[in-house]
């Protein structure tokens, strides 16, 4: 996977021929660390805008955009990015508005089937037999909605063209031969990561003190 760094240093040519993707890694945020947190989460996406800048005089414009859990394309895909992070869409909104589409990457059927088999495992399923069938269905669905990403993106895209790709990083996706994907590394990604994760301590710190204080 070349890096924006790698890019810098290369000669653009040795990509010729390749679709070129540009992954972007979607660090998920909730709206009260948002809210706390305002300046360093415009300052991550800023970061996100200014590489993707780099990278596209290296190679060449955004045609496509994609984003993960994404079953629709045009002003429907942004909608359904904006539900989740404004931030994002707002990114990705400056893509179309330049002359990229948002193109689906997903399945809708295979993301319900997910959503359900998610549902029943919460719940806490009494019978071994039962969870076993719940969790082989969800693993197998997960194997099967990767495929259908890397599909997607491979038919959707030609030669030399290239494409935005939003997704949370640890993902399971392997690209086709084809693909070349250039990974967008923020400088401001781990002080985000860990500032989720204070956030995160700190809730559950006030949430152990308060059940003591009520019992």
């Amino acid at each position: 996977m070349a890096t924006l760094g790698n890019t810098g240093r290369a000669n653009p040519g040795q990509f010729d021929g390749k679709k070129k993707l540009l992954l972007i890694p979607t660090i998920p945020t909730t709206p009260d660390f948002e809210s706390a947190n305002g300046d360093l989460c415009d300052k991550y996406w800023d970061e996100v805008v200014q590489q993707v800048g780099g990278l596209e005089s290296a190679l060449a414009t955004v045609k496509f955009v994609f984003h993960e859990m994404v079953h629709v394309g045009g002003e429907e895909g942004v909608k359904l990015v904006g539900a989740v992070s404004a931030r994002a869409s707002s990114a990705i909104k400056r893509y179309i508005d330049s002359g990229a589409s948002m193109e689906p990457v997903e399945d809708e059927e295979v993301l319900r089937e997910i959503s359900d088999w998610q549902r029943c495992m919460s719940i806490g399923l009494l019978s071994k037999k039962v969870y076993e069938l719940a969790m082989d269905s969800y693993q197998n669905l997960t194997k099967q909605r990767f495929e259908t990403i890397s599909q997607k993106i491979s038919e959707t895209m030609n030669a030399d063209e290239v494409a935005l790709l939003f997704v949370t990083e640890g993902h399971g996706v392997q690209f086709e031969s084809d693909v070349q994907v250039f990974y967008v590394s923020p400088p401001s990604a781990n002080e985000l990561r860990n500032a989720i994760r204070a956030h995160v301590e700190k809730q559950m710190a006030e949430f152990e003190k308060q059940s003591k204080d009520e019992s």
